[in-house]
């Protein structure tokens, strides 16, 4: 049987105040919950996952997370107190191994979403699981909270172990895969390390103070080609017949939609520090969604259109 752990009571109270905000449609940011419960954002993050692990339709955009729309813990026929005690006890199993751990997982899913009473299915992506794969993420998150720069081993696209010396930001999770967002000591260079290639972390006794402008940053980004100086305006035609989740989702950083034409179809502008920020949501949308302006970005879309279809 597993440890009493004293912390349990003020996870579930989190759990508890976490899920009666998202039940009510509220919007909640990672940052506002640490705060509200004076924990880490990184705790905010486990719980999180916690909930996603265990099937709540948790959607996340421009650095806020809510249910998707329609759902309610009632439909469930669950309060939010016995969601969370669910919630704590799948955690409980999860340290006596996988032989409990998937029965009550496929208990815990049933009791969530019950394909036969919910009308709703949502698929939220999968990824590597953060606990399990990255022996240095303690390190990591200590450097972040305490702005501590460090040194890192990273094994890099030729195969290659580097050595970097950090100003560790923040800890990423995007498209089911985690990044240290960091900065490259001595420069402004913004980069990102997938956390499974870091090989070494070491803590340096020297410390840094975080951009003023790093929340904003992140929660204006849509996926992890984002940077720190949006200096490149980009312009899109939405054509009618998609108008609308354009209208109700923003698809590109700083999104703005600056014509709406007589036939129903959008202008819509973009400020982004480079193209792949647009160009994967761009060539996803083929043909609804065509690029006006910079030229250099309509010609690089034609080019990788023609390589395609070479191909076939």
């Amino acid at each position: 049987m597993p440890p009493k752990n004293k912390n349990y009571d003020k996870k579930i109270f989190r759990l508890v105040r976490i899920l009666n905000y998202l039940d009510k449609g509220k919007k909640v940011s990672t940052r506002e919950l640490a705060e509200e419960f004076n924990v880490t954002p990184r705790t905010i993050q486990r719980d999180l996952e916690l909930l996603n692990m265990a099937g709540f339709p948790i959607v996340s955009e421009g650095g806020r997370h809510f249910f998707v729309e329609g759902f309610a813990l009632r439909k469930t026929m669950l309060s939010s107190e016995e969601a969370s005690l669910l919630l704590l006890l799948y955690e409980i199993v999860d340290e006596l191994g996988e032989s409990f751990k998937r029965p009550f997982q496929s208990i815990l899913r049933k009791t969530v979403y019950n394909s036969s009473l919910s009308p709703f299915y949502v698929k939220m992506p999968q990824g590597i699981k953060l606990s399990e794969d990255f022996p240095y993420l303690n390190n990591l998150e200590e450097a972040v909270t305490e702005c501590r720069k460090i040194a890192i081993s990273y094994l890099n696209h030729n195969r290659q172990v580097k050595t970097y010396v950090l100003r560790p930001l923040k800890i990423l999770f995007f498209d089911g895969f985690w990044y240290l967002l960091a900065l490259k000591e001595g420069t402004n260079w913004m980069l990102k390390f997938r956390l499974e290639k870091i090989k070494d972390v070491r803590l340096l006794d020297d410390y840094f103070e975080m951009p003023d402008n790093l929340n904003l940053m992140l929660d204006e980004s849509v996926n992890i080609w984002f940077g720190e100086k949006q200096d490149k305006k980009v312009v899109l035609k939405v054509e009618k017949e998609v108008a609308e989740f354009f209208i109700k989702r923003r698809y590109f950083p700083y999104q703005k939609i600056i014509k709406r034409n007589k036939d129903g179809s959008l202008i819509v502008e973009s400020r982004v520090s480079q193209y792949m920020e647009v160009l994967p949501t761009i060539l996803g949308w083929i043909p609804f969604v065509t690029v006006i302006d910079p030229l250099n970005l309509k010609q690089e879309v034609k080019e990788i259109i023609m390589k395609y279809l070479q191909k076939m």
